[in-house]
């Protein structure tokens, strides 16, 4: 059994994986004073994992707090981080620095090759949407970054008086007053932004695999046919893990 943990810019998620059968992933937010002691208590109750594999686009020290939490629970458990690399598992890096890619983007790309090999793409809706296309030889043809949703209303909170974070979701549509206006303003924005990269650069795409935080809140406004897959950069570390690098 693997023990599968992405750390992303806001959430701690983890997963399990035996047999090519994943377990219910799990998420805490790591801005919270007391994460590790609720992720000792969930991992408590895990059987005793054959690997861990850890996944991390966020501060470098979160990374190390849960790999040596890992270690203490269970200390013979061999333990493998993920990086970018420049080609492996039928991927073709479109970055000259591969490791400037995120590796998030990297096992998106991963997955995406594996379980749905063509011309396709991977948005990723997090707390930056990212969005990253290969084509049907696995290689990475390039992709785009922009602020997710709570990064777009965190910057009209810092730029402009008497605006407060948004806590809650809104009708999307013409709204009439502020708060409203600002969450149906970056729906639109991030649709907009999706549907208008599809548009250019998807002539012959086969496949839109939509995941991340924000995923099931965006699919419900875009106008394409996607598959929705919440946990689909857990799935692209479980196959980095599997190290078959081609």
């Amino acid at each position: 059994m693997k023990l599968l943990i992405d750390i992303g810019n806001t959430r701690i998620k983890w997963a399990t994986e035996e047999n090519k059968i994943f377990s219910n992933s799990l998420a805490v937010e790591h801005n919270q004073y007391d994460f590790i002691n609720f992720i000792r208590q969930a991992w408590i109750e895990i059987a005793v994992p054959k690997v861990i594999a850890v996944s991390c686009v966020s501060r470098v020290e979160i990374a190390e707090q849960l790999i040596e939490l890992a270690k203490n629970i269970w200390p013979a458990t061999s333990i493998i981080v993920a990086k970018s690399l420049s080609s492996g598992y039928s991927v073709t890096n479109a970055y000259k620095d591969a490791n400037k890619l995120g590796v998030d983007r990297w096992l998106g790309l991963i997955a995406l090759q594996h379980y749905y090999p063509g011309n396709s793409i991977v948005v990723d809706c997090g707390t930056a949407i990212t969005i990253d296309a290969l084509n049907n030889h696995g290689v990475h043809l390039g992709g785009v970054i922009s602020p997710g949703l709570v990064l777009m209303q965190q910057a009209l909170f810092q730029g402009t008086e008497r605006l407060s974070i948004i806590n809650q979701i809104f009708s999307v549509g013409l709204s009439n007053f502020t708060e409203s206006a600002i969450y149906s303003g970056t729906v639109y924005a991030a649709v907009g932004l999706i549907e208008k990269v599809l548009t250019d650069v998807c002539d012959n795409c086969q496949t839109i695999v939509l995941t991340g935080g924000d995923a099931e809140l965006l699919a419900q406004y875009l106008n394409c046919k996607f598959i929705l897959e919440p946990d689909f950069i857990v799935k692209g570390l479980a196959l980095y893990s599997d190290g078959r690098v081609e």
